[in-house]
C-alpha cells in the first residue's frame, strides 16, 4: 500500500518537477485524495490530547471531543507545511518520494507492535492484537525489505528515510503513557509524523 501511494503523489509531481513549488502543492492534494486525510485527522486529535497534558480517562475525553481544538489545528499545520516543504525539495526525486510512504505504513506496524490494545472494539484492535503475532512479524519485516532493497539500489539516500521510524517508537510508548493504549488516531498521527520525519531527513541529503 505505501509502495502504490508513493509511487502516485510521486508520479503526479515528476512531470511538475521544473516547477517545484506546483508540484509540491499537486503532490500535497494527491496525498490529501489519497488518504482520504484521515491521517492528519487522526493527527489532529492527538494532538488535542498531547496540548491538553492530560492522561487516562481526561485524556480519552480529550481524544473523543468532536470539536476541534488550537493544537490539533497546530498539528495539523506544522505536518501539512512541512510535508509541502519536503515536496517542494523532492518532486524530482520519486523514489524518496515512495521511500517516505514505506516508512511511514512501517510506522503503524511498529506503533501497534508496541503498543497496548484498546479497551474497546475500536479501528485500531484487531491491528494491534494481529501486530504482535510472531508470524506477522517476520512477514512484516520480510515485506518491507523487499520494498526498500530496489529502492535502495535506485537511490541509496532512500535508507535515510528509516530514520521516520523513531518517531513510531516515541508515539508508541506516549500513547501507552498517555491513554493506555493505541487506537486509530494514534496510528494515523504516527503515519503522518514518521512519513514527514522521513521525507525532511531525504530532502536535506538530496
Amino acid at each position: 500500500m505505501g509502495l502504490l501511494e508513493g509511487a502516485i503523489v510521486a508520479a503526479v509531481g515528476f512531470p511538475l518537477r521544473q516547477r517545484p513549488l506546483l508540484a509540491a502543492a499537486v503532490m500535497l492534494i494527491a496525498h490529501v485524495l489519497l488518504t482520504g486525510a484521515m491521517h492528519l485527522d487522526g493527527s489532529s486529535d492527538y494532538g488535542d490530547v498531547l496540548g491538553s497534558r492530560a492522561r487516562g480517562e481526561e485524556a480519552l475525553r480529550v481524544l473523543k471531543d468532536p470539536r476541534r481544538g488550537a493544537f490539533g489545528v497546530v498539528t495539523a499545520a506544522v505536518l501539512i507545511v512541512a510535508r509541502f516543504s519536503a515536496f517542494y525539495y523532492l518532486a524530482g526525486r520519486p523514489v524518496l518520494v515512495v521511500a517516505s510512504y514505506v516508512t511511514g505504513l512501517e510506522s503503524a506496524y511498529i506503533t501497534s507492535f508496541i503498543g497496548y490494545e484498546e479497551p474497546y472494539d475500536g479501528m485500531a484492535r484487531l491491528i494491534t492484537a494481529e501486530a504482535k503475532r510472531p508470524r506477522k512479524l517476520l512477514l512484516n519485516l520480510t515485506i518491507t525489505a523487499l520494498c526498500l532493497a530496489p529502492l535502495a539500489l535506485l537511490n541509496v539516500v532512500s535508507l535515510l528515510g528509516l530514520v521516520g521510524l523513531a518517531a513510531a517508537f516515541v508515539i508508541a510508548h506516549d500513547a501507552n503513557r498517555r491513554l493506555g493504549f493505541v487506537n486509530g488516531d494514534v496510528l494515523g498521527f504516527s503515519i503522518e509524523a514518521s512519513e514527514v520525519t522521513s521525507l525532511l531527513v531525504m530532502a536535506s541529503w538530496a
